[in-house]
C-alpha cells in the first residue's frame, strides 16, 4: 500500500444562491444561505515513481502514456434544525486545457463510494498498486448519552453519501439526510485523476443543496464559487510527454 500526507483542510464559507426568486408568503422570499456549506481549497499531488511503493510502481510503469494525480477536497456542512439540508452535493469537471485534442482527464477512482462518517477527516490517503483509493472512514459515536442514569447511549448512522462518474471526466458525491441522521459535519473526498501525458487540465470544483425552509418545501441553492476562485479551480499537475516508441 501506498499513503500520501494529507495537508490540513483550509475552509472557506460558500453562499449558496437559490436557483430561482420565491415569495414565502407576506412578501418574504427565499434568500441567499450563508455559512450552511464551506470548501476547503482543492489539493492536488502528483502520484509519480518516488512516491508510490514497490508494488505500484510497475502499475505506474504499465502506463506511459497516462500521468495519475490524487486530488483531494474537503467539505463541511452547518446542521440548522429549523432549515435542515434535504441533499447536497459536491461536483468535479476535469477539463483539458492543452494541446487540442488530447483526452479528457478522467476520474479512476473515488473514495467514499458509499456512507461516509459526518464527522470523519482523513488526514491520509492510501491506494494500492492499481491507484485503487482504500477507504479511511472508521466509525465514530457521535450520539449524545441518552441518560447518565441507566448508561444507555446510541450512535447515529453515518450520513447517506454516493459517489458518481467514476470512469468519466465528471464526478459527484451526493449527500442526503437520513431519519435518524442529517447532513453535518467534515468529508473528506479524494479521487485519482488519470491524464493524457504531455498534457495539462483543470479541475472545476462545483457545490449546491436543497433546504427544508421552515420545515414545509424543499429549496435548490446552488453555491457561488466564482467569489471564492481558490476553492473553484485547481489545475492538475503537468503531464510530461510519453518517451518516444522504441
Amino acid at each position: 500500500m501506498t499513503t500520501l500526507d494529507l495537508p490540513e483542510p483550509e475552509l472557506l464559507s460558500v453562499l449558496l444562491e437559490p436557483e430561482q426568486r420565491v415569495t414565502l408568503g407576506r412578501g418574504t422570499v427565499v434568500a441567499a444561505e450563508a455559512d450552511r456549506v464551506c470548501l476547503g481549497r482543492p489539493v492536488c499531488q502528483p502520484v509519480d515513481l518516488d512516491a508510490v511503493d514497490a508494488d505500484t510502481k510497475p502499475f505506474l510503469g504499465g502506463h506511459p502514456a497516462s500521468t495519475f494525480s490524487l486530488l483531494a477536497l474537503t467539505v463541511s456542512f452547518a446542521y440548522d434544525e429549523d432549515n435542515p439540508l434535504g441533499s447536497a452535493w459536491v461536483d468535479v469537471a476535469l477539463r483539458r486545457e492543452a494541446p487540442a485534442g488530447a483526452p479528457e482527464p478522467v476520474a479512476r477512482s473515488m473514495q467514499p463510494l458509499s456512507e461516509a462518517d459526518p464527522v470523519n477527516v482523513a488526514k491520509k490517503a492510501t491506494f494500492d498498486a492499481s491507484l485503487k483509493l482504500k477507504s479511511s472512514v472508521l466509525p465514530a459515536n457521535i450520539g449524545p448519552s441518552i441518560g447518565r442514569e441507566n448508561d444507555r447511549s446510541y450512535t447515529q448512522r453515518a450520513v447517506s453519501l454516493e459517489a458518481h462518474g467514476e470512469g468519466s471526466s465528471a464526478a459527484r458525491w451526493e449527500f442526503f439526510a437520513t431519519d435518524v441522521s442529517p447532513i453535518r459535519g467534515t468529508h473528506r473526498l479524494l479521487l485519482i485523476v488519470e491524464t493524457a501525458s504531455g498534457s495539462s487540465g483543470r479541475a472545476e470544483i462545483g457545490a449546491g443543496a436543497t433546504i427544508l425552509l421552515r420545515r414545509k418545501r424543499l429549496f435548490l441553492f446552488r453555491a457561488k464559487l466564482d467569489q471564492v476562485p481558490e476553492v473553484a479551480v485547481v489545475a492538475l499537475p503537468a503531464a510530461p510527454a510519453a518517451p518516444p516508441a522504441g
